[in-house]
């Protein structure tokens, strides 16, 4: 009661609300977190296996939202147009080729230049697989160009990624500022002028009606059209851009990431301009995180690695005890006092664990160890010479005949019924080649056996269950004939031109189990030896 009389006395203004009562303080970083679980919980993101935070969110409806986008008048208008490299903006870059419109994509990663020009390109010629390729610099050298601050174009439009916009135009990125530095550059270099739009596409639930005023600084960049799945919003007023570099506001090491700024602060410095950078390194970078979150998963992995090993001891040491239980049982009872091998009398401490590996009981019963006897006349020497000191390489040695022998159980791997011989191979020559080759041809092996270095290798094909062994060489000669490669000669070799080198196949056949003479190839060569066993293979 003395309580309740207390707060009753207190005067309004320092009795505090209840906690969940209080505000919490609007951020960027509250309003990103706000707009992911939105994402999350309405499992908007097409790919639910990966994580939709700390990134620019991929959402499903981001076709749609380019193909509104593309049908505007804004984007009828512009003739190039720079798209940024996010995952939600492939689409838009998809969208551009097909409107024959000249497409403009940040340069590769550590590079000096300011963007990449796509080339050869065309929808009418290329299918929609190679552009996709090609729109993320994957194609051939001569599908993109990388222009430097020398050869600079201007742009119509400019696509970027947002987590977050409003209706007035404010934007919030993921919060690395990598976009606002890239438009203060096209800015400072004059790509982007006044009349260049910027323009983002986003789901629904990205757009806000209204963002707080003083979240926004001097360089974040305003947006001039936002395009969702449903809707086209235009700016009606559009919102102050950045007006250039703001060096002050970048460190050093910035500078280093960012390799175009270096090449435009030593330009500047040339001209005799003054550029002073921020003292303080303060920025945070997203490979940073990256690499930390890589060594959690690397020290996971590795813990990982260390509980298995521990668990395989226990299981080891288990049948090992459970070995020597079963032998006590058989022999003579032990009394308190005797342990096992390695152990002391009356220490109290478990049986030293043996380091040898422990050998079969030996039966008493004359029928059984003569039945043992034949068992391992049968085997060989082969598991004697294999296990040493303390049982590894026999261990080694047993998986690796157990992977060998799947080939011949049911459900295990192919086995290899036909293997063709390839030689006349130049050093210089390699496997992607020969693969490469192989596929033109429609001529798939399970498996290949390369020996580039001694001129050939061996392709083992599996054999089909109404075929025999001639009629299947046959159809595989047939397709391996004249198999020419082209082959650069090595420049200590004294260069030269390419030049096309036919190899010649022939098919390697086995030898029947009655030691036999070695049979024929289909071209009447005859080839020593039996079948090709490869333990070194390369899957094509």
């Amino acid at each position: 009661m003395a309580t309740e009389d207390q707060n009753e006395t207190l005067p309004p203004a320092q009795q505090s609300p209840p906690e969940e009562d209080k505000p919490k303080e609007v951020t960027k970083r509250s309003i990103r977190l706000d707009t992911w679980q939105k994402i999350k919980d309405q499992k908007l993101s097409p790919l639910r296996r990966f994580s939709v935070f700390n990134k620019i969110p991929n959402y499903v409806g981001a076709d749609k939202a380019a193909e509104l986008l593309a049908e505007t008048e804004e984007f009828k208008k512009a003739k190039k147009v720079k798209v940024n490299i996010d995952l939600a903006q492939e689409p838009v870059k998809v969208e551009v080729i097909k409107g024959h419109k000249t497409l403009f994509v940040p340069p590769a990663q550590k590079s000096s230049n300011v963007y990449a020009k796509i080339k050869n390109c065309n929808p009418d010629e290329v299918d929609l697989a190679t552009q996709k390729k090609i729109i993320k610099l994957q194609g051939d050298e001569d599908t993109f160009e990388e222009i430097d601050i020398n050869g600079i174009e201007k742009l119509d439009i400019v696509v970027v990624g947002s987590c977050a916009v409003s209706r007035q135009g404010h934007r919030i990125g993921k919060g690395n500022g990598y976009v606002d530095l890239d438009v203060g550059i096209l800015t400072y270099l004059g790509v982007i002028t006044k009349d260049t739009l910027i323009v983002t596409t986003v789901h629904d639930v990205q757009v806000y009606d209204t963002l707080p005023e003083h979240l926004f600084q001097s360089y974040d960049l305003p947006l001039d059209l936002i395009v969702t799945p449903t809707e086209v919003i235009r700016v009606s007023k559009r919102l102050p851009r950045p007006e250039g570099i703001e060096w002050k506001l970048l460190s050093s090491r910035r500078l280093e990431i960012v390799p175009v700024l270096k090449c435009i602060k030593e330009r500047e410095e040339k001209s005799g301009a003054v550029i002073e950078l921020k003292s303080e390194d303060t920025d945070v970078e997203s490979y940073q995180q990256k690499s930390r979150q890589n060594r959690r998963s690397f020290r996971r992995n590795q813990s990982g690695q260390r509980r298995r090993r521990r668990s395989d001891r226990r299981v080891s040491e288990k049948q090992q005890n459970g070995d020597g239980e079963s032998h006590d049982e058989e022999g003579a009872e032990k009394t308190d006092g005797e342990v096992g091998e390695g152990g002391k009398q009356g220490s109290g401490r478990p049986p030293r664990r043996n380091r040898f590996r422990r050998g079969p009981r030996r039966s008493t019963n004359k029928d059984e160890s003569a039945a043992e006897k034949s068992e391992g006349e049968e085997k060989g020497g082969a598991d004697k010479e294999a296990g040493d000191g303390d049982g590894k390489k026999g261990g080694r040695d047993r998986r690796r005949r157990d992977r060998n022998s799947k080939g011949d159980r049911k459900g295990g791997r192919v086995e290899r019924d036909l293997c063709i011989r390839v030689t006349n191979i130049a050093r210089t020559m390699r496997i992607k080649e020969l693969k490469q080759e192989l596929r033109t041809r429609e001529c798939n092996p399970i498996f290949i056996t390369w020996n580039g270095y001694h001129g050939k290798c061996y392709l083992h094909f599996p054999k089909k269950p109404d075929q025999t062994d001639d009629d299947a060489g046959t159809e595989l000669l047939k397709q391996l004939e004249d198999l020419t490669l082209t082959v650069t000669p090595r420049e200590k070799e004294g260069g030269g031109e390419p030049k096309q080198v036919t190899l010649k196949c022939e098919i390697m056949k086995r030898k029947e189990s009655g030691g036999g003479d070695a049979e024929t190839a289909t071209n009447g060569t005859v080839l020593e030896g039996s079948r090709i066993e490869t333990t070194d293979v390369t899957a094509v």
